[in-house]
């Protein structure tokens, strides 16, 4: 049985932890042992839908690299073959481990970009593989320095049955949203650089025009809050739900009537890959991680930035054009199926395990899902 360990740090989101979820659900037990251990105790929180246990390991000071000592005692004592970093902190703690094979999990292109230099410093004639969840990815990481063969693009999974379920539940009436208006979610986390807060105003003002527009903040960021708090400021507050406790969320996509993914530069896209599944409409940033997966007005609707203008305009038209989003959206939808199942997400997990642990380059095997239709 070939042991893995999953490494979180500060980092840990939404989208690790439903990949993680996948893995350990879904990853064949007679052939697989995981554990799970984090750097860094407030991951602990985000981590907690996994249904494993997860052990959290000291990093002193903070530091990353101080924390390797206790992610060798803790590889030691569960028997780890290979550890599956899901973050820069947590490769730098692993990569500090000799003779342990490496994975480097990587959903954020402007994350690739800043640290691809660092990561060229991780890597191994053999026994490491950086995974990426679009090409944008890989791409931001070789510009880097990062040699290309060390790579390999595996597209997230998506859980069509979760999907079912959730759109068949209560959800939408727990949120109070009625039958009748538009839901709009946004993407997670919410940030500066993902360009929630004009996003939400353009949403608010048409909604002040339509009355039939409701707009739903996740996450716990501070960005979320100063946002919050704007909209109160505006008189739009029956405008916007912020959800009570911990909804996930993979769920608030799934009842979403529209994506609304307006970053400034390049993304994470995990979140268009669940809304195109889940039937809910994308309208978007033109960037190039967005755009790899959405074609104006084919499966999404987008628009181009224009520095110094703003993208209220612009988001307020696609958003009111509903006819084209539903002809988009069916499209997106079958289109999900063949690049984002979990039946060849976790058969592309368990070949890229086998390789790096065999010492073959990591991309034998496996290609892109997007490539094959």
């Amino acid at each position: 049985m070939n042991r893995v360990g999953h490494l979180f740090d500060g980092s840990a989101d939404w989208q690790q932890r439903v990949t993680v979820s996948h893995i350990l659900d879904r990853l064949p037990r007679d052939r697989y042992g995981s554990f799970v251990a984090t750097i860094a105790g407030d991951a602990t929180q985000e981590l907690l839908g996994l249904g494993a246990p997860v052990e959290v390991l000291p990093a002193p000071c903070g530091l990353s690299l101080l924390a390797a000592p206790s992610i060798s005692r803790f590889a030691a004592r569960k028997r780890i073959h290979l550890m599956h970093a899901w973050g820069v902190p947590a490769a730098t703690a692993a990569g500090a481990l000799p003779g342990i094979p490496l994975i480097v999990h990587l959903f954020d292109p402007l994350t690739a970009h800043r640290h691809a230099k660092y990561l060229r410093t991780l890597t191994r004639p053999s026994g490491f593989a950086i995974a990426c969840s679009c090409e944008t990815v890989r791409r931001r990481l070789v510009e880097g320095g990062v040699p290309m063969e060390v790579t390999v693009v595996i597209r997230p999974g998506v859980d069509f049955a979760l999907i079912n379920r959730i759109q068949r539940s209560n959800l939408r009436e727990q949120l109070g949203v009625t039958a009748r208006a538009r839901l709009i979610i946004f993407s997670e986390p919410v940030s500066r650089a993902g360009g929630q807060f004009e996003a939400v105003l353009a949403a608010a003002v048409g909604s002040q025009l339509t009355g039939d527009t409701r707009v739903v903040l996740p996450g716990q960021t501070r960005e979320r809050r100063r946002i919050e708090r704007f909209v109160d400021a505006l008189l739009a507050k029956d405008t916007t739900i912020v959800p009570a406790g911990r909804i996930p969320y993979e769920h608030l996509v799934a009842v979403a009537d529209v994506l609304l993914i307006t970053p400034r530069g390049d993304t994470s896209t995990t979140s268009i890959a669940w809304a195109m599944a889940a039937g809910t409409a994308v309208v978007g940033t033109a960037v190039y991680s967005v755009a790899e997966l959405i074609a104006h007005r084919v499966n999404g609707l987008l628009y181009k930035q224009v520095r110094g203008q703003s993208m209220a305009a612009s988001i307020n038209g696609l958003l009111k054009d509903s006819a084209a989003q539903e002809k988009t959206v069916e499209v997106a939808r079958g289109q999900a199926y063949d690049v984002f199942g979990l039946r060849r997400f976790i058969d592309q997990i368990a070949r890229l395990y086998l390789n790096v642990l065999g010492g073959q380059p990591p991309q034998e095997g496996i290609v892109d899902s997007s490539i094959e239709q």
